[in-house]
């Protein structure tokens, strides 16, 4: 059984998609709160060591940090005060700190790491070597992405992907007028936003997941340097919208889509 880091697990949307599709899942989450919700939802998973879940703060050491708690939305509390300043910061808590390194010693290099933790994703991939790189890797976009694509390629990433985390669509395919109708549809009926997305044979809740791994997402691959012309493009015509991940895969050439068991 392969193995997925989720780190960010936030409300163990991206984790619960994981598990039923077969994989073993190494879920890192800062805020208690969450952790506690989690051993409630996955109970069985966590019984039968499909699941593990790791209360820690990725950082720069095992010291405890500070976590800035977000009152607008559990999933927005950040070690990074400036993350939370807009979205309703009531208090901070010390929660245990943990480096990338010693969450790789621990269980192992996995077969994809996805990252989500509010502004601290670059600890997470910075940390990533030729050595311990996973076969697939996502991270939000920041204002570092060109840093962090550059050291992905660095450690043997060949293939990069940039999503609409909004409408899980890759950068090339997010006006798409299918896209475009449905969402006047929704819109017609009262609603801001499609809630729930359908993509790669499930849906995704928009907001609370991460979408389809690398494997599975839309759209077609493209080199790191054709990756971030097309990001400098869209950024300077203004087309961008929302917010959006990078999807990396090692090796010159995307791998075919795993075999996926259980639900779906």
């Amino acid at each position: 059984m392969r193995t997925v880091f989720d780190i960010g697990m936030y409300d163990g949307a991206d984790t619960a998609y994981y598990l039923q599709s077969g994989y073993r899942v190494i879920a890192v989450e800062a805020n208690p709160e969450l952790v506690q919700h989690a051993a409630e939802k996955f109970a069985i998973e966590m019984a039968s060591g499909q699941m593990i879940c790791v209360n820690a703060a990725i950082s720069t050491s095992s010291a405890p940090v500070e976590l800035v708690l977000s009152g607008a939305d559990p999933g927005s509390s950040s070690v990074f005060s400036d993350r939370v300043a807009h979205r309703v910061p009531i208090g901070s808590i010390t929660v245990p700190g943990m480096t990338m390194q010693d969450l790789l010693s621990r269980y192992g290099v996995p077969f994809y790491v996805k990252v989500d933790i509010e502004g601290a994703d670059r600890l997470c991939v910075l940390s990533l070597t030729s050595e311990n790189r996973p076969q697939y890797l996502s991270f939000e976009v920041g204002d570092d992405v060109e840093e962090l694509v550059e050291h992905a390629r660095k450690i043997g990433f060949g293939k990069f992907k940039i999503v609409n985390q909004t409408s899980f669509r890759e950068l090339a395919n997010q006006e798409r007028l299918y896209d475009r109708i449905i969402q006047r549809v929704v819109r017609e009926l009262g609603y801001a936003d499609c809630r729930q997305i359908r993509r790669a044979g499930r849906f995704f809740v928009s907001g609370h997941s991460s979408g389809p791994g690398p494997w599975e997402s839309d759209g077609n691959w493209y080199s790191a340097d054709k990756t971030l012309a097309r990001w400098r493009l869209a950024k300077a015509a203004g087309t961008l919208s929302g917010w959006y991940d990078i999807h990396a895969v090692h090796g010159d050439k995307a791998a075919r889509s795993e075999p996926r068991y259980g639900l779906l």
